[in-house]
């Protein structure tokens, strides 16, 4: 197969020219290259390849460029991985945040074959400034690290937990000014509220490198502190220019993560403040418990360290360089004119008498073909239209939940730090309970066997029985904590709500725009079959040389 380079019309491999642009084909050195996914995206061009998938620059119908990772064909009996894709896509979708790649859209091409819609942007993974730079200057460590700390604040303050948080999943791209960018992006293993697991029995997902001891522990729970421990092992990496251990084995990182205790940020690199050592302990730190109470806290402790320039939240540039991909429009017009073209040679070769039936009804079938294709491509403009503002209502609402979202997130956290400064309990109320519990069997065993004489044991038991209890208590009581996390989780609820609601109603749309897609497809294909055979017949006539030197720079020229 070839395909023409400039409007990515697909052909045979014995013809030569675009008969649309006059073009010369190119040989298409991948099958997916011209194709239109979900009837909205045409792939143009190859970014990249993985062990996963291909990542395509894309055009989409709205002329805006952008970046579709589509897994390989293998994949396309897995249900789990496509599940998982489809989770990345909605919970990303949600997060709307300047320090996450932005996923628009998620579809399954013709043969089933998953792919993720992101946006596009230029630039590397960190990992790859890491190997080439080693150390970076503290301020640029302070301000990638701010934004790895506010992306994942906006993903825990919507229950998503990343799972994989390593510099191969940070997108370092630039801003307006030139300023960095880190984005994190591949939120594909990420754990959502009620989420089901995706993952088999003793089936671990994840860097071992850069993860939490509890991970490794079985029936242990992941939550946001995982992610945390994560950040600081990327922190400490990005300061020093290492990890803070090594190994050349799985159980030597698992061995290191559970019991290895990391060396101090300032023994390793001098100069270093003494308020980032301190946190990147607290980061690593082998129980939960022990580290930064959330996210937030990790920004507003980053933020007093860094810059002003290094505090400034910053948008990435977006790509808007032109790619050389007309649009429907003018491509329609380049066919009605070279359809016009044909009719006039009919009209010199038999003035004033019929052409002949086979002639005739090529001439008659494209003229239809090409009204049908019209037909088609004003419904697909409108419903375009209707699925792009349908978006946009979508995202403005999103943004104003976010910021409800993130406002209370940030009281809360500070909450949560000031009763960690009081020594206030971090218990849980079932922590308590189960305390309660142990003291009061052992009481109970203490009461069978120590007949009528008291012990001052059991007296010590009953009164830690009696403080758990008291503990239990004051855990289950409502509190400002409390009530701020049951405001938050309300207002989660209302996006995913919100959102579902939303999927719900584009979902007819969008199977309309793909129905229309493949049409037109198939119905550009017929106009190229019948456009390719009324040339053969009428080519030999001499009366109609000029008419195809016209032709032959493109119709799209011609009419230009």
């Amino acid at each position: 197969m070839k395909v023409c380079p400039t409007c990515r019309l697909r052909y045979n491999d014995e013809d030569v020219a675009c008969l649309v642009d006059g073009s010369p084909l190119a040989r298409m050195t991948d099958p997916r290259i011209g194709a239109v996914l979900g009837g909205r995206y045409t792939l143009v061009e190859v970014l990249g390849r993985g062990g996963m998938g291909t990542v395509y620059r894309a055009r989409h119908a709205g002329e805006r460029l952008v970046a579709i990772k589509v897994l390989h064909d293998r994949f396309a009996d897995d249900a789990a991985l496509r599940e998982r894709l489809e989770r990345e896509a909605r919970s990303t979708k949600q997060l709307a945040h300047p320090n996450i790649v932005e996923v628009m859209d998620f579809g399954l091409t013709e043969t089933l074959v998953p792919y993720l819609v992101m946006e596009l942007l230029q630039g590397e993974p960190l990992d790859q400034p890491i190997k080439r730079d080693g150390a970076f200057e503290l301020d640029r460590a302070l301000m990638l690290g701010l934004h790895l700390a506010r992306g994942l604040a906006r993903a825990h303050d919507f229950g998503v937990i990343h799972r994989d948080v390593k510099p191969e999943n940070v997108f370092v791209c630039s801003s307006d000014d030139g300023t960095s960018v880190a984005k994190l992006m591949d939120f594909g293993i990420a754990l959502a509220p009620g989420d089901r697991r995706l993952t088999a029995a003793g089936q671990f997902l994840g860097s071992p490198k850069y993860t939490a001891p509890e991970r490794f522990r079985a029936r242990e729970e992941i939550t946001p502190a995982s992610d945390l421990y994560a950040l600081g092992v990327v922190l400490f990496e990005m300061v020093a220019g290492r990890l803070p251990f090594a190994s050349e084995s799985m159980a030597g990182w698992v061995l290191h993560h559970m019991e290895t205790v990391p060396p101090e940020l300032t023994s390793v690199v001098p100069g270093c403040p003494p308020v980032l050592s301190r946190l990147v302990a607290e980061l690593l730190a082998k129980e939960p418990k022990h580290r930064p109470v959330d996210a937030h806290a990790v920004v507003s402790t980053l933020g007093s360290m860094a810059s002003e320039k290094a505090r400034r939240v910053r948008q990435a540039s977006t790509i808007s360089r032109e790619i050389a991909v007309p649009d429907e429009n003018a491509r329609l017009g380049a066919w009605r004119e070279r359809a016009r073209l044909y009719q006039l040679m009919v009209d010199r070769v038999w003035p004033g008498v019929s052409a002949p039936p086979a002639i005739a009804n090529d001439l008659a079938e494209l003229t239809g073909a090409l009204g049908r294709l019209d037909a088609l491509r004003k419904e697909a403009q409108s419903l375009e239209a209707a699925v792009g503002a349908e978006e946009a209502r979508q995202k403005a609402d999103r943004q104003r939940l976010v910021h409800a979202v993130e406002t209370l997130a940030r009281d809360l956290s500070q909450l949560r730090s000031q009763t960690r400064l009081q020594g206030g309990a971090e218990e849980s109320a079932s922590e308590h309970l189960d305390r309660y519990r142990l003291q009061l069997a052992k009481l109970i065993h203490m009461d069978a066997t120590m007949g009528s004489t008291p012990s001052p044991l059991g007296l010590e038991t009953l009164r830690e029985a009696l403080a758990a209890y008291e503990a239990w208590t004051a855990a289950a009581a409502p509190s400002p904590t409390r009530d701020l996390e049951f405001q938050l989780q309300a207002l989660r609820d209302q996006v995913e709500r919100k959102d579902a609601e939303s999927r719900q109603e584009q979902e007819s749309r969008k199977e309309q725009l793909r129905a229309s897609a493949d049409e037109r497809i198939q119905l550009e294909q017929r106009v190229l079959r019948l456009s390719r055979a009324l040339g053969e017949t009428l080519r030999p006539f001499p009366q109609n040389r000029d008419l195809f030197r016209k032709m032959r720079g493109g119709t799209m020229r011609a009419i230009g």
